[in-house]
């Protein structure tokens, strides 16, 4: 039954003149024509026509990878060993989902053993910037600051992941191998054996507990513990590397050279286990192979550092000083650009202005992170967005100076490094004027000294305004063996180059002055 009104509009509907009607379809007609010529005549006389229709298969648009796709990606290239490809694919993860802290986490451990602490650093920064009580992200932070030369800074993150979880086996592995990096081999082995017994089949726990062994002379121990995290994970390349250093230790070569090939196979692109393989090759005076696989090496990694120095070596005892000399250049260059990029970060301290120790002791003012670069060649950079400070200031005539006592100083700033040629420049603005007596220094933290000593700047006086415009150089630091600096001099001895030799000479006896062979090659070569 329909409604009043319905009736009403069916009716008028239906009373409407048919004529009406064909006229506005032939009108609608003829305005459709005429649109479809104009766009035929413009898409003739465009540059962006679009392809005449044919029996030619037009393929579909391809969809978006998700995050899912890619981390599903990684977790596969991780479990065969490819830590390059697994890293590829957990930042294309990250590209489209960023707020993901796992992501950071996974990808920042995979980082440090690929052997760059630093962006692996970068990586759980961002992890604790979004998920501050992530234990799991403390955890692996702590390893890439024991990574960086800084245990005792990683037995501190270290002990605060496991405030947030006291039941995560990584956190204590991470410790344990902080520990007994710092020395502390008791603390050490309390460590493991908690991670041991919260989970025995943890590669990660595994590892770590064959490096302690490790670093305690238990080779024989350590090589079992390590094929033990192979039985987990047998693709890792970096514990069959482990595996051929305690075997050469021993003095197993054959063991070791299997174990570096086996490393090869699961990582190819490997040039750490290219490098042990030709070094292990030329102990034992097979310089056909060693020379061949530590080519290899740079060719892989042309800023390998111990390729280049294993190389050079084996140049220089088959007495090729010239190209020995081409050699151990790169590979004390390199190893020093290592050492500088593989800093923790950067402080100031109010120091005594009686003598500065060879650590900082005083107030710290300022703390820096660091942002890594890719490559050596780019420099680091560090940012200091804001910190306050409150200090009593007097001038050195006695007076006040404008900052009163206890009053908050806005402290921000930069510092840029060069890691290859160790140029460094500081710009702050808003520091106060020192007090009477001290000193504002300035520490690279972990970066070395030949000596050992922390790398630090001279003091740092800013302007009346607060104002800081600072340059350095950090100068030689602790990154090549002694050896290679005073072979190197040797190379130029017996080519009769010794004014060449006289800054590695140098070098050597401030690494170890006592040293027999540095000592001898100082006295060839006259070193004043």
């Amino acid at each position: 039954m329909y409604l009043k009104s319905d009736k009403e509009l069916y009716r008028r509907y239906q009373r409407r003149p048919r004529g009406w009607m064909l006229f506005v379809f032939l009108l609608l007609l003829v305005l459709g024509g005429i649109g479809y010529l104009a766009y035929l005549g413009w898409g003739q006389s465009s540059e962006n026509t679009l392809p005449a229709l044919s029996n030619t298969p037009v393929l579909a648009p391809t969809p978006t990878r998700s995050p899912v796709s890619y981390i599903a990606e990684a977790e596969d290239a991780y479990w065969r060993g490819e830590l390059s490809s697994s890293i590829t694919a957990y930042q294309h993860a990250l590209d489209l989902e960023l707020n993901q802290a796992e992501l950071y986490i996974d990808l920042g451990r995979l980082l440090i053993f690929q052997g760059d602490p630093g962006r692996g650093l970068l990586m759980v920064r961002e992890a604790v910037r979004r998920q501050p009580e992530n234990a799991r992200a403390w955890a692996v932070m702590g390893m890439a600051y024991d990574w960086l030369g800084l245990p005792d800074e990683a037995i501190r993150i270290c002990q605060k992941a496991i405030t947030f979880d006291p039941t995560l086996p990584e956190a204590y592995a991470y410790l344990a191998e902080a520990h007994v990096d710092a020395g502390n081999w008791f603390d050490a082995n309390l460590a493991i054996e908690e991670a041991m017994q919260l989970d025995e089949n943890n590669v990660d726990v595994l590892r770590n507990y064959a490096y302690v062994l490790e670093v305690q002379g238990n080779y024989t121990r350590a090589i079992e513990v390590y094929r033990r995290a192979l039985d987990v994970h047998p693709h890792l390349a970096h514990i069959y590397i482990a595996i051929g250093r305690n075997a050469r230790a021993l003095g197993n070569y054959s063991t070791a050279i299997d174990s570096y090939k086996e490393a090869i196979e699961a990582d190819p692109g490997s040039a750490a286990a290219l490098d042990q393989l030709g070094w292990t090759y030329l102990l034992q005076g097979d310089y056909d192979r060693a020379q061949e696989n530590l080519e290899r090496a740079i060719e892989v990694d042309p800023k390998s550092a111990r390729a280049y120095g294993h190389l050079a070596t084996l140049y220089f005892q088959n007495r090729n000083y010239e190209d020995a000399i081409e050699t151990f250049k790169p590979a004390i260059r390199y190893s020093e650009a290592k050492t500088r990029r593989d800093i923790g970060f950067f402080v100031i301290t109010l120091e005594e202005t009686g003598g500065v120790p060879e650590e900082p002791t005083g107030e710290e003012i300022v703390r820096a992170d660091f942002v890594y670069p890719l490559d050596l060649e780019s420099p680091l950079r560090a940012r200091v967005e804001r910190t306050e400070v409150a200090l009593d200031v007097a001038g050195v005539d006695g007076h006040r100076s404008a900052t009163p006592s206890g009053a908050a100083a806005t402290i921000q700033g930069w510092l840029r490094l060069d890691a290859m040629s160790g140029r460094y420049t500081l710009q702050l603005t808003g520091l106060p004027p020192a007090p009477a007596g001290k000193a504002y220094i300035g520490w690279f933290l972990s970066m070395l000294s030949p000596e050992r000593t922390l790398i630090r700047t001279e003091p740092i006086i800013p302007s009346a305004t607060g104002d800081v415009e600072f340059v350095g150089e950090t100068g030689p630091v602790a990154g090549s063996p002694i050896e290679q600096y005073y072979t190197l001099a040797l190379c130029y001895y017996f080519l009769d180059e010794c004014d060449q030799a006289q800054p590695y000479i140098r070098v050597a006896l401030r690494i170890d002055p006592n040293d027999a062979n540095a000592q001898q090659t100082a006295r060839l070569c006259n070193t004043p």
